[in-house]
């Protein structure tokens, strides 16, 4: 949180010294941990509408970042008019509340008793869904993004997420602790390819999101403007074979979701090298984040500038507003 209070260049000046990065990261367990230990006592469909209010309240505190959030709407939906951008802005911290709410009750969508994940494929009998077989899932920050791998863990499919570590470490291992019950394992962004490689060796999944702005990414059009891109997901399937399966998550009322398997993606120049495979690939996954995004913009955690400054400045004149 003490991120979303200091501005940003206040924020890198405290982080140099690491007395003080102590007194901010202790902010920041203090308020995550009196919020998260709430939501561990209330039944999870209150705590996700109590962190639905929550996520609406902090939207209107942090201004600065809910001006990131109208400009990435106005970019992706041009054609959307202002007081709706504003509706859907609060929509955006409406649904970032409810998730941080129910992290503490992630090991819940494990269990398929419960009824609140609808999995469906979009192909009968996937080929990928058999035992031993490699394949590459991808995902948007859309809904709850977390559950695919709850879905992945009740379908018998052991799945490597891969994750940015939080800058708080001591926020990180909560983290952690939290997606642990996911039944998936968890792979850093800082720890390379290796745990990748070898869960593909071995018939496993790699998953990852990769909806955001990646620094040294490939430039991918996204939404009519392109974003610094990872092609990470498509080059891994390439090199091993693998299907690349997108995975669409929506949200339903009572803290509930569909997890959507799309059929695998296939380069459309299979003649092409792999560096333009890999990217084509990239494409089209972006081409599938776009239809949702579309259907569903409020569910999409875009907190933070999905395109650079600049793009986002010509693009949608958000930031010269007062």
């Amino acid at each position: 949180m003490a991120k979303f209070i200091l501005g940003s260049h206040l924020r890198h000046k405290a982080l140099e010294s690491r007395a003080a990065s102590n007194v901010l990261w202790a902010v920041d367990l203090a308020f995550v941990g009196a919020l998260t230990g709430m939501f561990r006592v209330l039944p999870l469909p209150w705590a996700s509408a109590t962190g639905t209010r929550l996520g609406r309240l902090m939207g209107r505190v942090f201004r600065n970042r809910t001006r990131h959030v109208r400009a990435n709407l106005t970019l992706a939906l041009p054609d959307r008019p202002s007081e709706e951008i504003d509706r859907l802005a609060g929509e955006v911290w409406g649904n970032a509340g409810a998730v941080l709410a129910e992290y503490p009750h992630l090991g819940k969508f494990t269990d398929p008793a419960r009824g609140l994940l609808d999995i469906e494929t979009v192909e009968d009998d996937p080929a990928w869904c058999r035992p031993g077989t490699p394949v590459v899932f991808v995902a948007a920050h859309l809904a709850n993004w977390e559950v695919a791998c709850a879905a992945l863990t009740q379908m018998g499919i052991r799945s490597h997420a891969l994750y940015a570590p939080l800058s708080n470490p001591w926020l990180d291992r909560i983290l952690l602790r939290h997606r642990a019950r996911l039944g998936c394992e968890t792979i850093s962004r800082d720890a390379g390819l290796r745990a990748f490689l070898l869960a593909l060796k071995k018939g496993e999944a790699p998953a990852m999101i990769i909806d955001r702005r990646v620094q040294g990414g490939k430039p991918v059009p996204f939404f009519g403007a392109e974003k610094p891109s990872s092609t990470l997901p498509a080059g891994l399937a390439l090199r091993f074979g693998a299907p690349l399966v997108p995975v669409q998550v929506e949200r339903h009322p009572g803290a509930r979701f569909t997890v959507r398997f799309h059929a695998p993606l296939t380069p459309r120049n299979p003649e092409a090298d792999m560096d333009a495979q890999a990217l084509d690939l990239t494409r089209q996954i972006h081409e599938h984040f776009e239809a949702w995004i579309t259907a569903r913009p409020g569910e999409w955690l875009c907190t933070s500038k999905i395109w650079h400054g600049s793009v986002l400045r010509a693009r949608t004149g958000i930031y010269d507003q007062v």
